[in-house]
């Protein structure tokens, strides 16, 4: 096992880095513009709202109840994805994909018709219940034209995607509620929802293989154990942490979390696969994933708030500034791709970006008062870092897998990547309001009624601005932590090579 490892970082790929052929080539080009509509909307809405927050809190009055504006759609979508993954195979991954834009966009059409901020939360869910669908999907779509051996090489081109629209997403949100108001955010999902549809109607795609069941006591318990972590994450600040609601949601929450797994392993066709995740590699770059993502989405949504809250900048003004972010996970998606494609070495990439977001965030925290540029500077650092997780983590987990598991391990990575998303954005916003009431009590108070009076603009607010910036100090000196602690954990997955046979199983 040891010598097996030791190769795994010194040898390069043998097989997995021989090149394509043509028409697979071909073929892979043809399902992938088929389903990168669908793919890119999914992604995009992730994170569309968060230059919009502001003004959605100044409309529905409800600053402290913004986080789950973004965390109801996480939220469905997280369980969405695991159950897609079913219905594709089931009644065939086109079908599915199509009902998922359908159910996408009517809920896009019910946000922007949202009179309040519940309705909006509401409706929000109904959106991420479709767009669990697309990414999964999409990915599945295209693994049923894609040899394993070119999957690091494709891989490159989904982060690249994922990660354009992340970050995409918030310049287009502060464009959309600065000069046309926040609801288009959602509205222009219609034709942009209605054209993925057409371009994935005409793919070829394999049909179903069998009956649909869902795993009701997993999917309920999940459900509940993390809506009682999210409760206590968004209420703690405004309930007491130490009050008696507080503590019983937290210890329901981990109770049902701690009851997951067995319930699971009773369950013919389980949301969480157990014993896929006894496999030591699988479990760990799962586990790097949750944490990748928490830090990713909470810096889509803490950056721009940092930018209009502590510097006074318009929406579209630090959606812009996001830009480096995008660039940079972008880039290095695509290149760490090549790179484990052509040396079979995943295990690197995934270490060393981790680390170099951990410095990224931390600079950030001490960049604060370094102005705009500095913060586009450590933005660009850490979106660098994170550019490199996702392409790694996927060939990692398909090949430890194996083909027997390979839709599984898929869906369970991007199920990870939901919950990471979820937990970072109500962890750090939580963090954000307990900071803030910490360095000046009654400031999250202060920056609601500032928010409430639309003539005076957020520049203008009357901010207690230190307190907001030594809040946003502590926010990315945790996500900092949070990073550093997935490159540890990195380190301590046994080194593969993806040209060596794929394990049956992994104890």
């Amino acid at each position: 096992m040891t010598s097996r490892a030791q190769s795994a970082d010194a040898s390069p790929l043998t097989k997995g880095a021989l090149p394509s052929s043509p028409t697979e080539n071909k073929r892979f080009v043809t399902v992938f513009l088929s389903v990168a509509p669908a793919m890119f909307l999914g992604s995009l809405d992730q994170t569309i709202v968060a230059t919009a927050l502001p003004a959605i809190a100044t409309s529905l009055h409800g600053f402290t109840q913004i986080a789950w504006i973004v965390t109801a759609y996480l939220l469905a979508a997280t369980v969405a994805a695991p159950i897609y993954g079913r219905i594709g195979d089931a009644v065939g991954r086109k079908p599915a994909l199509l009902g998922a834009l359908a159910l996408f966009v009517a809920g896009s059409l019910g946000c922007g018709l949202a009179p309040d901020l519940t309705t909006l939360e509401v409706a929000r869910a109904i959106q991420g219940l479709g767009g669990g669908g697309l990414m999964t999907l999409s990915q599945s779509l295209i693994g049923e034209a894609v040899n394993p051996k070119d999957r690091g090489r494709f891989q490159g081109w989904f982060g690249a995607v994922f990660a354009l629209a992340s970050t995409l997403g918030p310049i287009a949100g502060g464009l959309l509620s600065e000069h046309v108001g926040w609801r288009w955010i959602f509205w222009i999902n219609i034709p942009l929802g209605l054209g993925a549809a057409v371009a994935a109607w005409p793919l070829a795609a394999e049909k179903g293989q069998g009956p649909f069941t869902l795993d009701v006591p997993g999917t309920s318990v999940f459900v509940g154990a993390t809506l009682a972590l999210l409760l206590v994450l968004t209420q703690g600040p405004g309930w007491g942490w130490t009050s008696t609601t507080v503590l019983a949601l937290g210890g329901a929450g981990i109770l049902g979390f701690a009851l997951l797994l067995p319930i699971e392993r009773r369950v013919a066709a389980p949301l969480i696969s157990p014993a896929l995740l006894q496999n030591a590699i699988v479990w760990r770059v799962t586990l790097c994933t949750t944490l990748f993502a928490a830090v990713l989405f909470a810096a889509v949504i803490q950056v721009p708030l940092l930018l209009e809250l502590v510097l006074g900048l318009s929406p579209s003004i630090s959606g812009l500034l996001l830009i480096p972010l995008t660039l940079a996970q972008v880039v290095i998606s695509t290149w760490t791709g090549l790179r484990i494609s052509n040396t079979g070495l995943p295990r690197g990439p995934l270490v060393c970006g981790l680390g170099l977001a951990a410095a990224g965030f931390a600079l950030l925290a001490a960049a604060i008062d370094e102005g705009a540029w500095m913060i586009a500077g450590a933005s660009t650092l850490f979106g660098l870092g994170l550019g490199t997780t996702m392409p790694a983590a996927q060939t990692m987990v398909q090949w430890a897998g194996g083909k027997a598991h390979l839709g599984t391990a898929t869906a369970t990575l991007s199920f990870a990547r939901s919950i990471g998303g979820v937990m970072g954005t109500a962890a750090t916003s939580a963090i954000l309001l307990l900071a803030m009431e910490w360095q000046a009590p009654g400031a999250v108070a202060q920056v609601q009624a500032a928010l409430d009076v639309p003539t005076s603009g957020i520049a203008a607010a009357a901010f207690p601005l230190n307190a907001i910036r030594e809040a946003f100090r502590w926010v990315f000196g945790a996500m900092a932590m949070i990073a550093l602690a997935a490159a540890l954990l990195a380190i301590s997955i046994r080194a593969i090579n993806l040209g060596d046979p794929e394990p049956a199983e992994e104890a």
